[in-house]
């Protein structure tokens, strides 16, 4: 299997999901990561794990070239993954295609805060090496009937209300990181977002970045905030002085009728223009290619997706991508996804543009996870495999031992 025949089969997997046997997921939940809601459910299809109940979905794979691809049930897919013998191998239409690995589970998932919640309950991993906080599992926008269309951050929270803290305090978001990146380190950076607040502020961010600033002083460790785009100039320049290194103010949408169709909350109480201009002001205040916003794509044509990406990288703005997948809660469940042939060429094109106008995007500190994601964590998206077909690398180890995350022949 080359590189790219190992990228088109992420691809392949993230847009048309798989299916799974009770004897694949016999060491999920033990040796194996299980999944554990973070923010979104990720699937077409609700799944509860195995027959029996004893186990459940995985939350990530090990493909070829040390590529992580989130496991995402769906029982019309092509795929499905069965155990021979000791080994985990995915099929499609019934043929081999290859072994597949499940990430360790880290240890702090059998561990509580000082208040007694679970661990994994207020922080999740991805991949080998990102820690994950919804620090609200909540939105304003969907309480006003004004949610962007693809999203299940509430529904999702609503049907797997007993594995979720809805908002976190930051005291057990602080016990968390102190374990898992400090302590016992598993983790090396940290990825923290959330719905819109009542307010269309920055919600408990601010008290949950203050409770951090002594961990950062002890071993630092890059953070991404991904929320909504600041309200004005001065709410840009306090989280910029946080010590986070890089922000992510998705915009999801660039042609502006269907951005406005399609995510009327961020039309109504931020608005297009100020989500941009916060996205500029943080690019002014952070280190180069640390403003960060992601696309939607596969809701508009790609000749609207790659004019936003030409003009966001040209400002110095990093464009990140996420196929759409229609998930279950959603406005647009059971929408057609774009196909295997759009997302690839999007993401192709997309690279090219990004590598002309912000060759900072592909330098080592950021392949190495400073903007608080890496391409062993981003096990949603495509950009960093993307990525590293125009400057080939390998994929970064920085946590995890060799021969827990080793390539597979």
């Amino acid at each position: 299997m080359t590189l790219d025949e190992a990228i088109r089969l992420k691809t392949e997997l993230l847009i048309e999901g798989l299916t799974l046997s009770d004897e694949a997921m016999t060491t999920v939940g033990q040796g194996g990561m299980e999944k554990v809601f973070w923010v979104f459910e990720m699937t077409q299809a609700t799944h509860k794990g195995t027959g029996d109940g004893s186990r459940p979905l995985p939350n990530d794979m090990l493909l070829p070239y040390d590529l992580y691809a989130d496991v995402r049930y769906s029982p019309k897919s092509p795929f499905k993954v069965h155990k021979s013998g000791d080994a985990v191998i995915l099929l499609k239409n019934g043929i081999e295609i290859c072994e597949v690995r499940w990430p360790n589970r880290p240890d702090y998932y059998d561990k509580k805060t000082r208040s007694g919640e679970w661990m994994k309950k207020v922080a999740s991993m991805r991949g080998d090496c990102g820690l994950r906080v919804c620090f609200d599992n909540a939105c304003n926008y969907f309480a006003k009937k004004e949610q962007c269309k693809f999203c299940n951050i509430v529904p999702a929270r609503q049907r797997n209300r007993d594995h979720v803290v809805t908002t976190k305090e930051a005291e057990d978001i602080y016990d968390v990181v102190k374990e898992a990146i400090i302590d016992n380190p598993v983790c090396s950076h940290l990825a923290m977002t959330a719905g819109a607040a009542k307010d269309d502020g920055l919600g408990n961010l601010p008290q949950i970045l203050e409770k951090l600033k002594p961990l950062l002083a002890q071993k630092y460790f890059p953070i991404v905030t991904a929320i909504t785009a600041t309200r004005n100039i001065e709410e840009t320049q306090y989280l910029c002085s946080t010590g986070i290194s890089s922000v992510a103010f998705n915009l999801e949408i660039w042609d502006e009728k269907i951005f406005n169709e399609i995510c009327p909350g961020k039309t109504r109480r931020v608005g297009r223009d100020r989500w941009i201009q916060s996205l500029k002001e943080a690019r002014d205040l952070l280190k180069p290619a640390r403003a960060l916003s992601s696309f939607v794509v596969g809701l508009e044509p790609m000749e609207s997706v790659l004019e936003g990406i030409n003009y966001l990288s040209s400002e110095g703005i990093f464009p990140i991508m996420s196929p759409f997948i229609p998930m279950v809660g959603t406005d647009y469940e059971g929408k057609e996804a774009p196909s295997v042939d759009w997302v690839w060429e999007v993401h192709e094109k997309a690279t090219d543009i990004i590598y002309k106008n912000l060759p900072d995007a592909f330098c080592d500190e950021i392949w190495d996870g400073d903007i608080g994601i890496c391409p062993s964590c981003t096990t949603t998206k495509l950009f960093f495999d993307f990525m590293r077909r125009v400057v080939p690398r390998d994929n970064p180890r920085r946590v995890m031992s060799p021969e827990s995350v080793s390539a597979i022949a």
